[in-house]
């Protein structure tokens, strides 16, 4: 019975495993055509180069049963509104070829595969079948792009945040030069690369269409949930309603922000060291539990097979995760 149960858990262990790395290695052909397209025209391309690749070829099919998929959702109302929440993720490169419900297609599609990597299981008996484990099969695999979302989002922000003072400067030199809000915005986008030239690009978009200043730097600090962009969108709100001398509003920008990005730095050389002795004593753990493990396989047995040690496991596993919150917490400082 032993060795049942962990046949199932190295089954599922290896397919979740290349469905992971499959997901990756398509986000990243994603991104490898993306950058093709940007240089395509600066290239001396040749009659061979117009030529499908097998991968470029496997990707563009997914995406048209992506766009189909998303074409039916779109009749659900809920899922619609839930879409929303996605189209923060959307780049500005991007914006007319994908939409928030592409998103949640693709969270489908990979709930569905782990729905038939369920019944793969079952027909090599490896576990049983039922609904239940057709409903958290297919949950697992929805959520699981949320976290490949969520990390690349949290990567996005943090370029946002170390470019965005590069932003204030060129607006207020602009803005000294006697250009007004919508030009310097346009300089932003044109002289800046990455995140935060996507960005200024969709609020230079959002000028176009009529919409006031305060408003747009709104859904900027929307999109980033950042507190810099949120000290921006409070700034031009007030100097939208009092009035005021712009130049001088976007100096004292940029002067505090110089400042919190030095104090920032400096914290964090600070507190390097320890940092590093916290990540080492959460990986201790798990190391020697890994060592024990292969020294002695039967070692951590009755912690599994009697109620008292899964109690005790349950403890030893919430005493870990609070004290990795707690000190992380600790260790934060907020500038």
């Amino acid at each position: 019975m032993e060795n049942f149960s962990w046949s199932i858990f190295i089954t599922q262990a290896i397919v979740i495993l290349i469905l992971l790395i499959l997901i990756v290695y398509l986000m990243r052909q994603k991104r490898i055509i993306r950058l093709e397209k940007r240089f395509e025209d600066f290239a001396l391309l040749s009659i061979h180069d117009k030529e499908k690749s097998f991968f470029d070829g496997v990707a563009e099919f997914l995406w048209k049963v992506v766009h189909k998929v998303a074409k039916t959702l779109q009749k659900s109302v809920f899922l619609k509104k839930y879409a929303v929440r996605y189209e923060k993720h959307i780049k500005y490169e991007d914006k007319d070829s994908i939409t928030g419900m592409d998103y949640i297609a693709i969270k489908v599609l990979v709930g569905l595969s782990f729905i038939v990597f369920n019944i793969l299981t079952f027909m090599f008996q490896v576990m049983e079948m039922s609904l239940i484990s057709f409903l958290i099969s297919f949950l697992i695999g929805f959520f699981i792009p949320d976290i490949f979302i969520h990390l690349e989002y949290q990567k996005k922000r943090k370029r946002v945040e170390e470019d965005l003072l590069k932003a204030i400067i060129i607006m207020n030199n602009s803005f000294k030069s006697g250009r007004n809000i919508m030009q310097a915005v346009q300089i932003v986008k044109e002289e800046l690369d990455g995140p935060i030239s996507d960005e200024f690009k969709k609020i230079y978009l959002d000028m176009t269409y009529g919409l006031s200043i305060d408003v747009v730097f709104d859904r900027f600090y929307n999109r980033v949930k950042l507190e810099d962009a949120k000290y921006i969108t409070s700034s031009l709100t007030l100097l939208n309603k009092t009035g005021g001398n712009i130049v001088k509003v976007f100096g004292t920008i940029e002067h505090s922000f110089f400042d919190k990005k030095k104090l920032k730095q400096e914290m964090q050389s600070l507190t390097a060291a320890s940092i590093f002795v916290f990540r080492t004593l959460c990986f201790l753990p798990l190391f020697f539990i890994v060592a024990i493990y292969i020294l002695n396989p039967s070692y951590f047995a009755p912690m599994f097979e009697t109620g008292l040690g899964r109690m005790v496991l349950a403890l030893i596993v919430l005493l870990y995760v609070l004290y990795i919150l707690v000190i992380k917490k600790v260790l934060e400082v907020k500038i």
